[in-house]
């Protein structure tokens, strides 16, 4: 009997009362994390290869304080196996100090740069620390490895669409040549993304690069989101860059029927406004960017923006004027005068083309082209023709009667008398 227990004792006694749990699957982020094994040659020898196996499973089954001291009983019998330093640097990364990780992963990679476990290891740390660009570039070269981790594929696939996220993200709330900067990186990650070729587009449209727009958009016009909206947008602004004016104009009126947009109507009557400058004879252009204009000037604005004054009919004979010889605009002043809107002085029979225009003249002449030409808020009041028919008064905005006026300013009055005549 007392044999018997002794045996039972002795069995007892020799039993692994530490034995490490059964093998399992990782999970959560763990699945990433690859065995530390992998990669690092010569292989353990067997021995320790079945103790590092236990170690392992302490730490796949969350007992960290186990599972270093393993690893501690192991590495003071085998100081130099990477398998080690790395586990223990994996059970540092999952009780929260990553700094003390990367510091062993570093070293473990300055001596072995080729350990697949450890450049796993460093991508994940590189995530953890918010590095999505040099996680991606080292799962990319993991990927292409013969002994690359199954799971090397779908980490490049999830980096990449998290990084493009980042640089489209911080893209749209940059400055223009800094988004552009971003965008080109977002668009090497992810060459198809259509969203953010547009924008990168738009963004070198606002520099006026109008030719790189148009080559970035190639892809896109090549595809199936040709006729979207914004890609539509940028075509016709990269041909207004292009002084093709009537292709953006045919453009916009498709969008605006299309959409409904008024933004769009406001773009095309721009563009139209812009496009009809252009075709305007050289003394308009002067006129309309002079910083103090003449009479003669304004009469050449009068006849470009009134329609009602450039088709008058029956037209008599204008009153003689010495003085409009050589004008630039000479037609122009001729309607004007023909129309009574520019008196001749009868005395000297002159006209004064270049006598410049105060606000209190333009006021005259706004609110007497008004009543001569007979728009309807006209008759309802005498003395305030101006305000009755919603045209602004140039005495008022420009602070006096004698303040001199911009073709620009002018220019707008007869835009608002031209509206009061229809």
């Amino acid at each position: 009997m007392l044999l018997v227990l002794a045996a039972m004792l002795f069995a007892v006694a020799c039993a692994d009362t530490s034995a490490p749990p059964p093998a399992v699957a990782p999970t959560g982020e763990d699945q990433f994390l690859i065995d530390p094994r992998v990669g690092w040659t010569p292989a353990l020898p067997e021995a320790v290869n079945q103790r590092f196996e236990a170690a392992w499973r302490l730490y796949l089954a969350g007992d960290y304080p186990q599972a270093q001291m393993r690893l501690h009983e192991l590495r003071a019998k085998n100081p130099k196996l990477g398998p080690i330093d790395l586990a223990d640097a994996l059970i540092l990364l999952r009780k929260g100090d990553a700094p003390g990780a990367m510091a062993i992963v570093d070293k473990l990679l300055a001596d072995h740069p080729d350990y697949t476990a450890a450049l796993v290891a460093r991508a994940e740390l590189a995530i953890a620390d918010k590095q999505t660009r040099t996680a991606l570039d080292l799962y990319r070269d993991l990927s292409r490895r013969p002994d690359a981790p199954a799971t090397a594929a779908e980490r490049v696939k999830e980096l990449e669409t998290q990084l493009f996220n980042e640089l489209f993200a911080a893209a749209n709330a940059a400055p223009t040549e800094e988004s552009i900067r971003l965008l080109r990186e977002a668009l090497q990650v992810q060459p198809g993304a259509s969203a953010a070729r547009v924008l990168l587009a738009q963004r070198l449209i606002a520099l006026r690069q109008f030719d790189e727009a148009r080559r970035e958009l190639d892809p896109v016009i090549n595809s199936g989101d040709v006729d979207r909206s914004d890609v539509q947008e940028s075509l016709a602004e990269i041909e207004v860059g292009r002084g093709r004016y009537q292709e953006a104009i045919i453009r916009y009126e498709r969008l605006m029927r299309r959409t409904n947009d008024k933004r769009y109507a406001t773009r095309l009557d721009e563009i139209k406004e812009t496009w009809n400058a252009l075709n305007m004879p050289p003394h308009y252009q002067r006129a309309l960017e002079s910083e103090a204009i003449t009479r003669a000037d304004l009469a050449v604005l009068l006849y470009w923006k009134v329609a009602s004054v450039r088709f008058a009919q029956n037209l008599g004979a204008p009153p003689i004027a010495i003085d409009i010889g050589d004008v630039a605009g000479r037609e122009e002043v001729v309607r004007a005068l023909a129309l009574g809107i520019l008196n001749v002085d009868p005395v000297t029979r002159r006209v004064g083309p270049y006598t410049p225009v105060t606000s209190g003249g333009l006021a005259r002449l706004a609110t007497r082209v008004l009543t001569t030409r007979g728009a309807a808020c006209a008759k309802t009041s005498t003395d305030k023709v101006l305000a009755a028919c919603a045209v602004n008064d140039p005495i008022v905005t420009a602070g006096g009667t004698e303040a001199p006026v911009t073709g620009r300013t002018a220019a707008t009055i007869l835009e608002q008398v031209d509206k009061a005549l229809r």
